[in-house]
């Protein structure tokens, strides 16, 4: 059980809001911005795959060798920013080690509930994986990752029936649960709550840290957060990892908080990535 629980309304908003955590959070997210240009100019890509109907359920997908596995990428924002034209920089690392890179817009709260939210996501992913061969990637699985809000959704997609799409059981070979707020409660106690629009009843029903979202098995993960991270939000990381059982060691990158962990991302000789990369085979 996550300690969040026993703190003030004021600690939960320093542990659990990153831009109050991270003061130079609008400075990272404009520097994505002006990354994810740059990639989108020096890759070969393809933008705005529609995957349902509506106008944010669309994804990018930066093409690989054929045969190249899968990665499929889920921005953050808690639920109610973002998308994933800021994190287009995402995809370098993987598309160079000869991955085919899928991110996944979706749409957002209070405009959808999170309930929605997740149906969408969960399309979307099935959407890209049985088009996979269409894209020149292989249909052999597919590879996860996601970063804060991504990180929860794809905590769901790990443990998600994908025989319900028609897909296999095992369709996620491996995940990578970057920096994620997995107790939808906690953020309820935040100020961001009145844009996201999280009611005790959903948030209990999306709370990843209970048996409901138990990973299916033979999926290799990783969970992973900023070193210089409240402790409250690396907590979130741990209780996943020790609930879960995963069995890699939870990796605290160092020097770096919620939104310079994704820098390292995009850093191919980094120890994350190059981690992420090998649980891919490259």
């Amino acid at each position: 059980m996550s300690d969040w629980q026993q703190m003030n309304d004021e600690e939960v908003e320093r542990h659990f809001n990153p831009r109050v955590a991270a003061p130079d959070a609008a400075q990272h997210l404009e520097h994505f911005i002006s990354e994810s240009a740059a990639a989108r100019n020096r890759q070969d890509m393809r933008r705005n795959v529609s995957y349902g109907p509506h106008p944010r359920e669309v994804y990018d997908i930066f093409p690989g060798p054929v045969g190249s596995p899968m990665h499929v990428f889920i921005h953050g924002g808690y639920w109610r920013a973002l998308s994933k034209d800021e994190h287009s920089f995402v995809a370098e690392p993987f598309a160079g080690a000869g991955a085919t890179v899928v991110l996944i817009n979706y749409p957002l709260c209070p405009e959808v509930t999170l309930d929605g939210l997740v149906e969408s996501v969960m399309r979307g992913i099935a959407h890209a994986a049985q088009h996979a061969a269409d894209y020149g990637a292989s249909s052999d699985g597919i590879h996860l990752s996601g970063h804060s809000a991504g990180a929860h959704l794809s905590a769901v997609a790990v443990a998600h029936d994908w025989t319900t799409h028609g897909l296999p059981a095992d369709l996620i070979r491996s995940a990578a649960l970057l920096s994620g707020i997995f107790d939808p409660r906690a953020a309820m106690r935040t100020s961001i709550n009145a844009e996201i629009g999280l009611t005790a009843e959903v948030a209990a029903r999306n709370n990843i840290l209970t048996d409901n979202f138990t990973p299916r098995s033979g999926i290799d993960l990783l969970v992973a957060a900023g070193g210089d991270e409240p402790e409250g939000w690396i907590d979130q990381s741990s209780s996943y990892a020790r609930l879960h059982g995963v069995k890699r060691e939870v990796m605290l990158v160092p020097g770096t908080n919620h939104f310079t962990l994704m820098e390292a991302v995009a850093d191919p000789k980094s120890a994350l990535t190059r981690t992420m990369l090998s649980m891919m085979g490259l």
